[in-house]
């Protein structure tokens, strides 16, 4: 088990590369305790539940980073207008209630010792066909005036809708959140930022060279607060159609990223996505494994060859 934390070491999204089966899971879990990780980014937990894995959450030398993703779109499949930017109160103050949850979650970490939840990420949606910006601004303005025990709130970035193409996420665009965050009270290195995620803006730009365009923007802003390593691609995969959101592994010369050679996100482009954050940036690994079925040491390779990317390039200091 990791004893020390060292301020360099990048977070890891596990959940997105977890196996489904309750043994394999637990040795999964387990297997990640001994991975060179500074934190995990974890997704809100389900109501009434805590964040998993418990005893990954319990150690006081992690850091978390919660991001509501995968309870927004959840959402969105069953409520269309769900979301922090939407004009349909209802639907807006059901993603603020989503938030809270998030925000308790971090007092619960504060008040046990445990890991500390660092940043809690929230996303623009429903996006521009049911939401606007002002909506989103009033629902940042209301969570900033809640205690958020030490948690920094960042908007996720994710593909804004862009006309003539099927989005995978389709909120609103960097621009828009910019605005937002800028206008927000307090907005300095300790107030609300923009996280990057490098695969869902290179899918919004159908480009490896957007995610840096976003990420000079917002860093141009003083708003980069994290970036999530999590890959893209422009061709057919096992993870799925071209530009997909499926978090493809980076490509490498590591033996267990053979089968992401087609991965727009490779060495050169983590660096060059490192060499744009700096202090209070938060850095995450977020890859998902092919075949679905993989076996828990193989996950543990992916994993590990992922993040030693991220040390060879020269993770900055936190």
């Amino acid at each position: 088990m990791l004893s020390t934390l060292t301020s360099d070491r990048p977070l890891l999204g596990a959940y997105a590369m977890a196996p489904r089966e309750g043994d394999q899971r637990a040795q999964f879990w387990d297997a990640v305790a001994d991975l060179p990780v500074g934190g995990l980014e974890l997704p809100l937990p389900a109501p009434g539940t805590g964040p998993e894995p418990a005893a990954l959450a319990a150690r006081s030398d992690l850091r978390l980073l919660v991001t509501c993703i995968p309870t927004v779109m959840g959402r969105l499949a069953e409520q269309p207008a769900y979301g922090l930017a939407s004009t349909d109160e209802d639907a807006r103050r059901s993603a603020l209630a989503d938030v809270r949850r998030a925000r308790d979650l971090a007092e619960v970490q504060a008040a046990t010792g445990g890991a500390r939840v660092a940043a809690i990420q929230v996303h623009s949606a429903p996006g521009p066909r049911c939401g606007s910006r002002d909506a989103l601004a009033r629902s940042l303005e209301e969570i900033l005036a809640w205690d958020l025990a030490g948690a920094r709130l960042l908007v996720e970035h994710c593909d804004a809708l862009v006309a003539g193409q099927q989005p995978a996420k389709g909120f609103l665009s960097v621009e828009e959140e910019l605005a937002v965050l800028a206008g927000c009270a307090g907005s300095d290195g300790a107030g609300p930022g923009l996280a990057v995620n490098w695969g869902r803006s290179a899918i919004e730009g159908r480009s490896l060279h957007t995610p840096l365009e976003h990420l000079h923007a917002a860093s141009e802003a003083g708003l980069l607060g994290a970036l999530v390593l999590s890959g893209a691609t422009d061709a057919q995969t096992p993870w799925g159609a071209p530009w997909s959101d499926a978090h493809i592994p980076p490509r490498g010369d590591a033996p267990a990223l053979g089968s992401s050679a087609d991965s727009l996100l490779g060495p050169d482009e983590v660096a060059a996505a490192l060499a744009l954050t700096g202090p209070g940036c938060l850095v995450a690994v977020k890859v998902a494994v092919r075949p679905a079925d993989a076996d828990v040491a193989t996950r543990i390779a992916v994993a590990r060859a992922a993040l030693a990317q991220v040390t060879a390039a020269g993770t900055p200091p936190r």
